[in-house]
């Protein structure tokens, strides 16, 4: 076995530590100060805000620990010691029946538990991060298996930059956004007296809300979401502005490997690893705040995960292809059906709350519009789920055809990641190939 030679130039591998040393402690220290808030801001009368700011707290920590693989391997680098290549074996029908099987009683479980006593989401927090957690490996496993990932290292540093990077970069830009519709929002709120009411009530209706309650908060801003124009704000912002944001920024890892990658299927790897860290983020800080529809929010957490990775997969395939063959259609084309898988996805479970907030307000009643809004959105969210688990498998399947490794080595040990044992040597730079 031939292991990876250590590269000479250790700029790209400061920089590595630049982006990690600095995540794990943000993400330490977030933890630390939701934990000491929630406590100091505890209520005896509810325990909702409590478990929210606890599940967030542990989800951070946990997200700091997921570095602790980028930061291992790379102080081993900098130290002159060998890296070795990593692979991903493919994954076989009955391992994914097993693992769905599995979250699917961890989930069961974790609802139980969390509804059995008022603390009780405090027992289930372990099953909540594996409920959050489980189908995202399972996922990124179906979509990476079988296909040229490069080292142990760039596996885990793609998934931290989507964890962390995307994700930070993501928020940032859309709070952006945010921020500048609130300024127009308020030049148009002195000069029409009915948009300003409007803005005066949903204010007042989140401040009275309890912490955490969502939903509360979505029964009190029912009237006022199911406005026609705030309905239209709404879906353009999470479909099309939202998806625009995210999908540039998942994958942008890719852009620092360059000419390291030496197929486009290596792209696909690192988009779908990219897209598994940003899930994990998003579904962690989106469930949390959920204790009361745990059952429900793991489930839509899986579900979106797979829309994130397969999306951020497909435009990872696209880059690759621009940077190796020049392929600026695909490159275009692969971005816009991202960007289309994520707002459709968005657009849908919009639809779907919206007609339900209808019916809320009809006190459950049979009313057309919304009827037909909420099923047209779950029936959109199911359609495209189908698809992109069909889609996922088969992309993986074509893509391990199109290099010619359809399995793995027969003398790896591992069930999921080892060292290749016919790896030849080369000289690498940046995130090791």
């Amino acid at each position: 076995m031939h292991p990876l030679q250590p590269n000479p130039d250790h700029r790209r591998d400061i920089l590595v530590l630049l982006f990690s040393i600095p995540g794990m402690l943000g993400l330490l220290a977030r933890s630390a100060y939701l934990a000491v808030t929630g406590i100091l801001s505890y209520d005896p009368g509810t325990v909702t805000g409590l478990a929210g700011s606890m599940l967030d707290a542990l989800s951070m920590l946990f997200c700091a620990a997921l570095f602790l693989p980028v930061l291992v391997t790379t102080l081993k680098r900098l130290k002159g010691k060998e890296i070795l290549p990593a692979t991903i074996r493919p994954v076989k029908f009955w391992q994914v029946a097993l693992l769905a099987a599995t979250w699917v009683v961890v989930v069961i479980a974790g609802a139980v538990l969390a509804s059995l006593y008022t603390y009780g989401w405090a027992v289930a927090a372990p099953l909540f991060l594996l409920g959050i957690s489980l189908p995202i490996l399972s996922l990124a496993w179906v979509g990476a298996g079988g296909l040229p990932c490069g080292s142990r290292r760039r596996l885990w540093s793609s998934f931290g930059f989507g964890m962390v990077g995307g994700t930070f970069t993501a928020l940032l830009l859309e709070y952006l956004v945010v921020g500048i519709t609130i300024v127009i929002m308020g030049i148009l709120a002195m000069m029409n007296p009915e948009l300003r009411t409007i803005i005066d009530q949903i204010k007042t209706q989140v401040a009275n809300a309890k912490a955490g309650d969502l939903q509360a908060l979505l029964t009190g801003l029912a009237p006022t979401i199911t406005n026609p124009l705030v309905i239209l704000s709404i879906l353009v912002f999470a479909a099309v502005l939202t998806p625009l944001i995210e999908e540039a920024v998942k994958p942008a890892i890719i852009w620092f490997l360059g000419k390291h990658l030496h197929s486009p299927a290596e792209g696909f790897v690192m988009g779908a690893l990219c897209g598994a860290g940003f899930a994990m983020m998003e579904g962690l800080l989106a469930a949390s705040s959920a204790t009361q529809m745990w059952g429900f929010g793991l489930a839509g957490r899986a579900a979106a995960s797979l829309m994130h990775i397969t999306s951020s997969g497909v435009l990872g395939w696209g880059i690759a292809s621009f940077q190796l063959e020049k392929r600026y259609g695909r490159l275009a084309l692969t971005y816009l059906l991202s960007v289309g898988m994520h707002g459709l996805w968005n657009a849908s479970a919009v639809m779907a709350l919206y007609g339900a907030l209808r019916m809320m307000l009809q006190n459950m009643q049979v009313e057309l519009p919304g009827v037909l809004s909420m099923l047209g959105g779950l029936g959109m969210l199911v359609l495209e789920l189908f698809l992109m688990v069909t889609a996922l498998p088969l992309i993986n399947r074509l893509l391990r055809r199109s290099i010619g490794s359809a399995s793995v080595p027969p003398q790896v040990q591992s069930d999921i990641i080892a060292p290749l044992a016919n790896s030849t040597s080369r000289e690498t730079d940046g995130l090791d190939s």
